[in-house]
């Protein structure tokens, strides 16, 4: 065949010929076969019509009327049979379905021979090739499907991720958005306080300017100063060498106690005692008195009162030691410092010069301050070559006997007398007493503490806890420089008194009774003591009592000597304090001997 047609053929009889038999063609897989049963026939339209009903066709390349000729030629070629006529319209029937499914069905790529020589068309009586064909494209077309669906899941979840990215992007908007404005209102703040600084720092400077301006006019003024200074000290220096060359007397200062809690109940303040404004050295004392005839009250009796100092009952013990500062600093100088206290019973003398029991930093008393002070010192005087020795003791007067308080009473092996340390001098001294060398104030505290557990205390009917003997704490200093080739030795006495006593208040008997008679006998020779070196009698009683003997080497004028006299503030007490402050004048009055160094 040439261009799908057949060659012509010679024309012949119709009619068989008898002895032959029929020659079949050539079978071609793209031509009919050349009889075919009726049955057959309408098998396969059948077939291609259940086939173009199932499946869509692919597109053909053919026109439909070339292939509906060659239908018609098969058709003709073996007779106008009524089977070819139904082939012929089936072919055409489908043919044309072919054509409306292939403009809308997809393309598949061609594969094998057909892809390499351009596809091979199909006989439009090959329906089950054509079926095989659309069986091969529906296979692809069902991968695809397949490779599309997973796209679509691999990008419907790539699209929940993203919404999800987006909603958290769109919270974290907000909440940057919300940040920055709290940080646009916070930077308008710190833009409003680096304006207030600016400002500041200007004002600032120009006051910088105005103290540097101030500051070099100080300077000349201190410049000036110093030459006034030099001057003073030149003057101070000639005094002190007047005053080394006078006689002095002892220094008295005067202490008023507070009321105590249960005492402010039974009296509204203390009236009776007046402190004159801008004079801390007058004390008045002031009692009412009734007319004994008309019952008309007279004008107030005052009793004024002149010392070194007075401190009223609101003054603190810092207070009164920054007044005895400089006379106990002396002792390092080489100087015997004698410092006592004297006062009726409950008048505050104990608290003044040891402190309550808990000795704190705020109401120590002047011993443990004292104590403390030398040691500072003494520190810094190491700086100029200076080093110290030092050895404490400490012993009470009790019912005019010697008792070593650092030694339990137990241990105390025999009586303590006071003699002389050498024939040749007045020097006195207390030979059995424990003399114990320190390093710091931390081991004189303690020592402070084990004699206050062994002094003599009591209760009687005006102190609860009145003291019933005379204590004497002495710290000796022993000091040398070998740089300057000095020594000094000295020593620095504190004492704190018993109290005076009236026998009509106190009520005393038995022990009590006998102690107060000691007491107040020891306070009688002091005070004739007193009046002796006041009026420069040739004798002076010293051994009438322990007390003065013992206080013989701080009163017969080689020491620097202070007295506290201490008051109570109860109005009862009037006639005590009265007595009290007068033997205090006394003894402000009373002129001693110059105070000497003792340097070697």
């Amino acid at each position: 065949m040439d261009g799908g047609r057949a060659a012509p053929r010679k024309a012949s009889s119709r009619l068989p010929v008898p002895g032959l038999r029929l020659k079949r063609p050539a079978v071609d897989e793209n031509e009919p076969p050349r009889r075919e049963h009726p049955k057959r026939a309408r098998y396969s339209l059948g077939t291609a019509k259940r086939g173009a009903m199932s499946v869509v066709l692919p597109q053909q390349t053919e026109a439909p009327a070339a292939s509906a000729h060659r239908g018609w030629r098969v058709a003709g070629h073996r007779g106008s049979s009524r089977a070819g006529r139904a082939v012929a319209a089936a072919s055409a029937k489908v043919l044309s379905r072919q054509q409306a499914l292939a403009t809308t069905a997809p393309k598949p790529a061609p594969s094998g021979p057909a892809a390499a020589g351009g596809e091979r068309k199909r006989a439009p009586w090959d329906l089950k090739g054509q079926v095989n064909d659309l069986r091969a494209k529906v296979s692809v077309l069902k991968e695809k499907v397949q490779g599309l669906d997973s796209e679509n899941r691999a990008l419907k979840q790539q699209a929940e991720g993203l919404e999800q990215a987006l909603q958290q992007t769109t919270a974290r908007n907000g909440e940057l958005g919300t940040q920055a404005g709290s940080l646009a209102l916070e930077l308008q703040v710190w833009r409003d306080q680096a304006k207030e600084s600016l400002q500041r720092l200007s004002e600032l400077l120009a006051r910088e300017q105005q103290l540097e301006e101030t500051v070099e006019s100080q300077r000349q003024v201190i410049g000036e100063l110093e030459g006034v200074k030099k001057e003073m000290e030149e003057a101070n220096r000639g005094l002190v060498a007047q005053l080394d060359t006078t006689e002095g007397n002892i220094r008295v200062f005067c202490r008023v106690r507070p009321l105590l809690p249960c005492e402010k109940q039974a009296q509204k303040g203390t009236g009776h005692l007046r402190f004159p404004p801008d004079d801390n050295q007058t004390l008045v004392l002031c009692k009412a008195e009734e007319s004994h005839v008309g019952r008309e009250r007279k004008d107030d009796i005052t009793y004024e009162f002149n010392f070194d100092r007075v401190f009223p009952p609101l003054s603190s013990q810092e207070d009164v030691f920054e007044e005895i500062a400089l006379l106990v600093q002396s002792a390092l100088d080489g100087y015997h410092v004698c410092i006592f206290a004297y006062g009726q019973t409950g008048s505050g003398k104990t608290y003044t010069m040891e402190g309550p029991e808990d000795l704190a930093p705020g109401t120590a008393g002047m011993i443990p301050r004292a104590v403390q002070q030398i040691f500072q010192a003494s520190r810094q005087m190491e700086a100029k070559g200076w080093k110290y020795q030092f050895t404490a003791n400490f012993l009470e007067i009790y019912n005019e006997s010697l008792r070593d308080l650092l030694v339990l009473r137990p241990e105390r092996s025999c009586e303590l007398e006071i003699k002389r340390v050498n024939p040749n001098t007045e020097e006195l001294h207390v030979p059995n007493l424990c003399y114990i060398p320190v390093a710091s104030e931390g081991e004189v505290l303690k020592l402070l503490q084990t004699a206050k557990a062994n002094r003599s205390v009591a209760r009687t009917t005006l102190n609860e806890h009145s003291s019933r003997s005379h204590s004497l704490f002495q710290l000796h200093i022993e000091g040398q420089n070998a740089n300057q080739d000095v020594r000094t030795s000295s020593v620095l006495s504190l004492v704190d008194l018993a109290g005076s006593e009236r026998l009509d208040k106190s009520l005393s008997k038995g022990d009590r009774l006998k102690e107060t008679q000691a007491i107040n006998s020891s306070l009688s020779n002091l005070g004739l003591v007193i009046m002796a070196l006041s009026n420069k009698e040739t004798h002076v009683p010293y051994r009438n009592s322990k007390l003065t003997y013992l206080l013989q080497n701080s009163l017969g004028g080689s020491s620097k000597m202070l007295m506290f006299v201490n008051i109570s503030p109860l109005e009862e007490n009037f006639a005590e304090s009265l007595n009290s402050l007068r033997f205090a004048r006394k003894v402000n009055e009373c002129v001693i001997g110059t105070a000497q160094t003792h340097r070697k």
